[in-house]
């Protein structure tokens, strides 16, 4: 613990932009940067984050709103600063599937936008947010290296922004770090995600929904876990230009998470999952039924292990519900 908060105050006389500042993770990440002591730009454009989200009153913290996809806007956001992490996207199955066009927009445009920028201020290191969809369906454990079958437009999408981190480091020197999010959850996070969802169902009393048979697995990894791999992947030369899982190695199926919150929450007598059918919103065709992260490579980077249980981080998402 103190080998890493040691590693971690190494960041701290850095100057930080986080797009995607007023998102999920992104707010999060605000949030510890500042309690670090960092000098942190925000930078969001506010259509799916929440300014309410981000830390009140810190001299240490400053919003810039606007859009990736401008890149004048964002070349004046990066100036003076010495490091990116770049999360800006858009995210959550049903809205990416419904919205193609503006997924291939934000995440490629926008994100070689953020790294034309960030070489054209001489950025020490640029950390990208990526998805464990780059891999596709595995029947094993997802590691790095095996090769990547995305299904969907928001996956292929980010393996291009992988593809575009890259290509800036070899034609510019931009050091990069690639970090594959498997199913980050917790305080902050929105209902069209699956375990907000699913709470959210259970506690208004209505059946959880699961789309097929419920038997698909995936790896859900507490978001305090997720910022201080996602840190310490900037602060460790060794990440530099490698792409790492951030999860947990540990997989769970749907059914078996709906029954755990229904345990958690003691709803057993009135809560009941209810299997629907894939449709429009959610076709079957790019579902991604196992997903666990192979976790060998960062336990070797990060020297980090997730130390937050699924039941214990469903626990605290729950106690943030109910201070809301």
């Amino acid at each position: 613990m103190k080998a890493r908060q040691l590693a971690l105050e190494q960041l701290k006389d850095l100057k930080v932009v986080v797009t995607g500042g007023a998102g999920f993770i992104g707010s999060h990440l605000v949030s510890k940067l500042l309690d670090l002591g960092n000098q942190v730009t925000a930078v969001d454009s506010f259509l799916h984050g929440n300014k309410l989200e981000l830390p009140k009153n810190s001299r240490h913290l400053s919003l810039c709103q606007g859009d990736i996809r401008d890149y004048d806007f964002i070349r004046s956001a990066l100036a003076g600063q010495d490091l990116v992490f770049h999360l800006a996207a858009v995210v959550g199955v049903e809205y990416t599937q419904m919205s193609p066009l503006e997924v291939l927009d934000v995440e490629i445009q926008g994100t070689a936008n953020v790294l034309k920028a960030a070489a054209a201020h001489n950025i020490k290191r640029f950390v990208a947010a990526s998805s464990s969809e780059v891999y596709g369906d595995s029947p094993v454990v997802m590691d790095e290296e095996q090769p990547m079958s995305p299904r969907s437009t928001y996956a292929i999408a980010k393996l291009a922004g992988e593809a575009y981190c890259e290509a800036f480091y070899q034609s510019h020197g931009l050091e990069y770090t690639c970090l594959r999010y498997f199913n980050v959850y917790g305080p902050r996070q929105d209902e069209r995600f699956v375990i907000p969802s699913f709470v959210n169902r259970v506690l208004s009393g209505e059946p959880i929904i699961i789309y097929g048979d419920g038997r698909q697995t995936r790896d859900f990894t507490f978001i305090d876990d997720a910022v201080v791999m996602t840190l310490l992947a900037a602060q460790n030369p060794e990440a530099k230009c490698q792409r790492i899982n951030i999860g947990t190695g540990r997989m769970v199926t749907i059914n078996e998470l709906a029954d755990l919150i229904v345990k958690i929450i003691d709803a057993r007598d009135t809560a009941k999952p209810e299997h629907v059918n894939y449709d429009r919103k959610r076709p079957q065709a790019v579902e991604v039924f196992n997903r666990r992260a192979g976790v060998a490579r960062a336990r070797r980077l990060l020297q980090y292990t997730p130390g937050t249980t699924l039941v214990s981080g469903i626990k605290k998402y729950l106690d943030w519900r109910g201070q809301k």
